[in-house]
This record gives structure tokens, sequence and C-alpha cells, in this order.
């Protein structure tokens, strides 16, 4: 599967104090999602906006992420420039005058008071535009360092929200192989002492937990799939005891190929996050 977001530009203009919307985002950025070079919905899009200063001009990383439908991940790192739009440009500042040249005297004139005082208010002056330049830069380091601290703090909360899907996916699916555990029991028991009672008991408890388990995996259509397979599975054994084992092996040789797919999933993901944040 090649799950792929793409957009026309790479960085968006956002009003200063002011929120976007995803749907805005997506405008901006003329965003689509496609998959085997297909257009599919962008209803499994993510965008992860909290590195976004709206109160403060600058440049902010977002990132989007998009869930294909064999749990196949993408990602992409876009900027959002936050700006004042009610700003004067540099262009309409007023020209800077060149302070005028010292005047040379000969050792034997004695300065004048007023041309003391013109020195001195010079002095002052350079003085002055001295501390303001330290106090820009000063601004614009603080600045600097609290934009990295915004930024890596969003990148590790990006990765986190996927470190849980990807536990509860984990956690779901082995559920998923402890079910086809107890559902491989119930037939070896069934073969053993031929009491079809048991067997259908056993078959509506685990019938029961694949109901509550489809429930909860909801928002992942791949593993439900699998959950429907064995809750089939099961109905085909309850009319047929007689054909679990070659019923039974059909499930496994199908959900072997989705675990192998599952497992791919991951490692996509994993490595697509280390290199977004540049682990």
């Amino acid at each position: 599967m090649t799950l792929q977001i793409n957009t026309r530009v790479d960085s968006i203009t956002w009003p200063l104090n002011q929120n976007l919307t995803n749907q805005e985002i997506i405008s901006q950025l003329e965003l689509t999602v496609t998959e085997n070079g297909q257009l599919i919905s962008n209803d499994n899009l993510s965008i992860n906006k909290k590195a976004v200063n709206r109160s403060e001009a600058g440049v902010y990383p977002v990132i989007i992420t998009a869930i294909g439908s064999n749990n196949e991940y993408a990602t992409k790192k876009i900027q959002a420039w936050v700006t004042d739009k009610n700003n004067v440009s540099s262009n309409d500042r007023p020209p800077v005058r060149p302070t005028p040249a010292p005047q040379y005297k000969t050792p034997a004139q004695t300065p004048s008071p007023k041309k003391k005082s013109k020195k001195k208010g010079v002095y002052i002056v350079l003085g002055v535009l001295v501390l303001l330049i330290a106090i820009i830069f000063g601004i614009s380091a603080c600045q600097a360092h609290n934009d990295t601290v915004q930024n890596e703090q969003a990148q590790s909360n990006a990765l986190n929200n996927t470190n849980s899907k990807l536990d509860n996916l984990s956690e779901q699916n082995k559920q998923l192989m402890q079910q086809n555990k107890e559902l491989q029991n119930a037939i070896n028991n069934y073969k053993q002492d031929q009491n079809k009672e048991e067997l259908q008991n056993q078959l509506d408890q685990i019938k029961n937990e694949n109901q509550q388990l489809k429930n909860n995996a909801a928002n992942n259509q791949a593993l439900q799939n699998q959950i429907d397979q064995l809750g089939s599975t099961i109905d085909q054994i309850k009319q047929n005891p007689n054909q679990a084992d070659s019923l039974l092996n059909q499930m496994k040789n199908n959900q072997n190929e989705f675990m192998q797919n599952l497992n791919a999933t991951f490692q996509k993901l994993v490595s697509d996050f280390q290199q977004l944040i540049g682990k």
C-alpha cells in the first residue's frame, strides 16, 4: 500500500491572534491524500498545530498525519507563518540621517562650550543605540529559545499520541489472538469428549467477547475485518462442528497475512516519526 499526503505549497499564512480550523489549513495547502495513486477521503486526517503561538509573530511547525484503509500511516511537516497584516513594511520606514563628521581642531584652538555639548550629545545617542541593540538581541535569543522548546514539545506530543494509538491497536490484537486460542481449545475439548452442548456454550462465550472487541475497535477497519472473520468462523463451527479444523485453519491463514501487514505498518510509522523529529 502507498499512502501519500500531497500539498501545492509547504507553508501557510496564519493571522496573528487568530485561530485556523483544519479545513482552512487544508484549503490553503490545497491538500489531498492518495492511496495507491487514488484520491481518498480526508476523514482520517490529523493536524497537530499545538506548536503554533498565535500571539507571537514567527514560523512554527505543523504536523499532518493521515491513516490509510489498512492502518498505513503517512506524515508531512509544513510551516505556519504567524504574521500581522497591519504591520508597517520596511519600505515605509523613514531614512536614517548620517551622523555629521566631527570637526578637527588645531592644538592652539580651544573648543567652545557649544561644540562640547554637541560631542556629548553624540556619545549619548551612540550609547542609547548600543543599549537598544543589546535589548533587541536579548529578546530575539529568548524568543528563539521559546520557539525551540515549543517545537520540541509539539513533536513530543505528536509522538506520544501516535504511541498511544499503537498501544491500543497492539492490545486489541492481543485480545483477538486470545480469542483464537480459546476457540482452538474449545475445538480440542470437543474432539475428546464429543460434548456438543459444552462446545456450543464455549462458542457463545467467545462470540460475546468477539462482539465487545469489535465495539472497541470501531475506528480500525482492518482489525474489524479480522474480528468479523473470527465471529463468522464461530457461527460456522456452531452449525458444523465436524468441520471445525478446516474452518479454523482457513481463518488462521488469512490472519497470518493480516499480521504481516500490521507489523509492516508499525515499522513504517516508527521510522517516519524518527525522521520527522530528527532522531
